[in-house]
């Protein structure tokens, strides 16, 4: 039985059960999806439900559509996010929640169908990023993969796309049998690009470094929120660059994000144990600057949190 009843289907909020697409759409055969990750975070003292830069979210989820080729998109980003406040208020959220829109070509046709374009959404509870991978003692063991990241000429991997994330899945299957709990995907050039669930983070000789947007990687939201925070709430200016893999192994901390992960350590990189475990003071700090910024309605950038109840 779904933990929520109701979702939306076609622009429109119907019973969980109710919602059905048929084998045949180039949707489920050809993955022409796009899709979105949202957290909305409760906020108990306030009484209040917050999406975390909805409106960001909307704005990559109607441009990767667009990218892929899709017509005939009647919603703006505010109606998206209309749309499923309504869908958190007929569900009556009052706790954390996962939310999924998606964008599809949900009519019978073939593989270069542009249209009828369908909006749905669903929500999850938990954190589903971690339903199989809890890590260690909060932190996460990681290994290289041997399959190579996607690439801008081959799928363009700022596209959220549904058929994109074989890529990374490819890669997670793969670590879950060698044991750990995630992947590191290099690209064509063996650079650094991220793990299939968040972007990458690590510091070393002093230094936060991450990997460019041109190195392969998704336009994180998250990890767009993380740089301007680390600038402006704890005075540290992040270097955007390439990344060598051997430079994963000297880090004196290393961290993921992503709107799923949220921010999470990591504790080895190919069994290479990262900075001695000694205390992760940066990875601990911004992890506390982040979750006020999404949850809290004295923390930095109020414009990134969506209210959802008239309070």
């Amino acid at each position: 039985m779904a933990e929520f009843k109701y979702l939306i289907f076609d622009g429109d909020i119907v019973p969980y059960e109710d919602a059905k697409l048929h084998i045949s759409t180039p949707a489920v055969r050809y993955g022409a999806t796009a899709f979105e990750g949202i957290r909305a975070y409760w906020n108990s003292n306030v009484g209040q439900l917050f999406m975390f830069r909805a409106r960001d979210h909307m704005d990559r989820l109607l441009q990767s559509a667009w990218l892929m080729g899709m017509e005939g998109i009647k919603y703006s980003s505010e109606e998206l996010i209309s749309m499923v406040t309504e869908l958190l208020r007929r569900n009556s959220v009052r706790h954390d929640v996962h939310i999924r829109p998606s964008l599809f070509v949900a009519s019978e046709g073939s593989i270069s169908s542009r249209g009828p374009v369908c909006f749905g959404v669903v929500l999850a509870s938990g954190n589903p990023a971690l339903s199989n991978h809890e890590g260690v003692n909060g932190s996460m063991r990681l290994a290289i993969s041997s399959w190579r990241r996607i690439d801008d000429n081959t799928v363009p991997p700022r596209i959220k796309a549904a058929a994109n994330y074989q890529n990374g899945r490819m890669a997670l299957i793969q670590a879950e049998k060698d044991g750990y709990d995630g992947a590191i995907m290099l690209n064509a050039a063996g650079k650094v690009t991220e793990e299939p669930r968040a972007c990458i983070f690590l510091i070393r000789d002093g230094k936060i470094i991450t990997p460019s947007i041109t190195n392969d990687i998704l336009e994180s939201i998250t990890r767009d929120s993380v740089i301007q925070l680390l600038k402006e709430a704890h005075s540290i200016q992040v270097v955007e660059r390439a990344v060598d893999r051997t430079e994963l192994y000297l880090a004196d901390e290393i961290f993921l994000v992503g709107t799923a992960l949220e921010i999470t350590a990591v504790r080895s990189v190919d069994q290479f144990e990262i900075g001695g475990r000694s205390c992760e003071s940066v990875t601990s700090a911004i992890s506390e600057t982040y979750v006020a910024a999404v949850s809290s309605n004295e923390g930095l950038h109020s414009e990134w949190r969506e209210p959802v109840y008239d309070i």
